[in-house]
This record gives structure tokens, sequence and C-alpha cells, in this order.
């Protein structure tokens, strides 16, 4: 019982990802497809778009790395920063045209009220679903399908392979905010941006090819997968960095399934 408010609490966040960034989705599909928002993909239904993105990561990951390394913080800061405002100004523009007003005013916010974690995760909320859903809303189901079982399969390589995801999750912890903290007795839980972000864009595909039905129940697939992760974590109660995309990813594909069996 004591592990419930934790438990809620990431409830909370992913389905605030979810909510927030299918409605900031189904503004950009229609804007994408009258021409008046410019799609960030040349071509969404080619497979290479997923590699494009993948290979992305790849090279802003060992960029970071490479930051945190050197000790170039405020580099580090300054990029995410920049991430911060573009996403949130995304979100932002659906609900006014001066969107970027109230994304500075969070970021303002966030630097005023240095160390307010629950400050940090809004903001956080705010800028994830506006990127997950541009990229959602620019690429086909069938790559972006394709783009999380890669990012998955890297995740599992990068936290029990190489470990350097391990290295980024303890270097920038304290330092940069690019993870979702939640507070749960004896256990150290944070959840990094992409284990959100990505799950949104496949979400925000399948909204884009299907309907807001099918985005939904692949959404709910899966709140299973990261419940699912939490309910190990607290079986478990050890501090360790674990690899949060891949039992998200397979409740992603199995709520896809469901909603092709229901519609």
């Amino acid at each position: 019982m004591k592990y419930l408010n934790s438990l809620f609490i990431v409830i909370g966040i992913y389905l605030s990802v979810q909510l927030i960034g299918l409605y900031v989705g189904t503004n950009l599909i229609e804007g994408i497809e009258s021409g008046e928002i410019p799609s960030v993909i040349e071509n969404p239904e080619s497979m290479k778009s997923s590699l494009q993105i993948f290979l992305y990561v790849l090279v802003m990951t060992g960029v970071l790395l490479l930051l945190i390394k050197f000790g170039f913080d405020l580099v580090i800061q300054v990029l995410m920063v920049l991430v911060v405002f573009c996403g949130a100004s995304i979100t932002f523009f659906t609900l006014t045209e001066y969107g970027f007003i109230p994304a500075i005013c969070l970021i303002i916010l966030c630097f005023w009220k240095k160390g307010n974690v629950i400050l940090k995760d809004i903001t956080l909320i705010f800028a994830i679903a506006g990127i997950g859903a541009m990229l959602g809303s620019s690429l086909a189901v069938a790559p972006a399908m394709v783009l999380l079982i890669a990012l998955s399969i890297y995740d599992i390589i990068a936290v029990f392979g190489t470990k350097h995801m391990v290295t980024l999750a303890e270097e920038g912890k304290g330092r940069f905010p690019f993870m979702f903290t939640v507070s749960i007795p004896g256990v150290g839980l944070e959840l990094g941006t992409g284990d959100l972000a990505i799950p949104l864009m496949f979400s925000v595909s399948v909204l884009r090819d299907h309907s807001i039905y099918n985005a939904i129940i692949v959404a709910g697939g899966g709140l299973l997968g990261i419940t699912a992760l939490f309910i190990y974590i607290m079986g478990n109660r050890k501090n360790k960095v674990l690899p949060a995309l891949p039992p998200i990813a397979a409740g992603l594909l199995f709520g896809l399934y469901m909603s092709f069996l229901i519609f």
C-alpha cells in the first residue's frame, strides 16, 4: 500500500504525456494534411526515416556522453533548454498563437525554483508531449514500429551491455533535467525522457494512420507495460538501472494488436 502513491505518480506522468501528446498530435496531423504545418520527416512511409532517427539518437547520445565526460555542463544545459523550449512551444502553440510565452515562463520557473521536482516533471511533460507528437504526426505506423523495436533493443544493450546508459543516468542525476524523478521509499526510480517520448511517438503515428480509438488502446497497452515495470521494481527493491522502454514497447505492440481486433 505504501507504494501506491508512487505508482499513481508514474501512471499520472505517463497518462499526462500521452493525453496531452495525442491532443497536440491531432492538431499537428490536421495542420500537416492541410499544408499549414511542414512535416519534420520527408518520407513518412519510408523505413529509411526510422533509420535516420535511430542514427540521430545514437549520435546525440554519444555527443552527450562526451560533453559530460569533459565537463561541458553549461553546453548541456543550453542544449536542454533549447530542446525543452522547442517541445513545450509545440505543445502550447496548439492552445495559443503565442505558445513560446508559456514555454519561456516554464523554463524561467524551473531556474527560479531549481530543485523543485514537481515543476521539473511538469515542464518535461509539456516538452515531451510536443516532441513526441511532432515525430509521430510525421511518421507512419510501420517505420514508427521499427524505430520503437530498434530503440528497445538499443535500450537493453545500452543498460546491460555497454552500460553507457547507466553512466548517463548516474552522471546526469541532479545535474541535468532529462529524467523524471519519482520518490519511492528505499528505491530510486527515474524515467528517461525517451522512455515516454518514443511511446507517445508511436501512439500518435497510430492516430495518424488509423483512429483516435486505436491510439487510445495502444496508449493503454503502454500503460500496462510501465505498470508491470513498476511492480517488478517494487518486487526487487534494488537501486539499479533497468531499461524501461522494452516493457512499455511490448505493451504498446500488444495494444496495437488488440486495437486491430476491436476496430
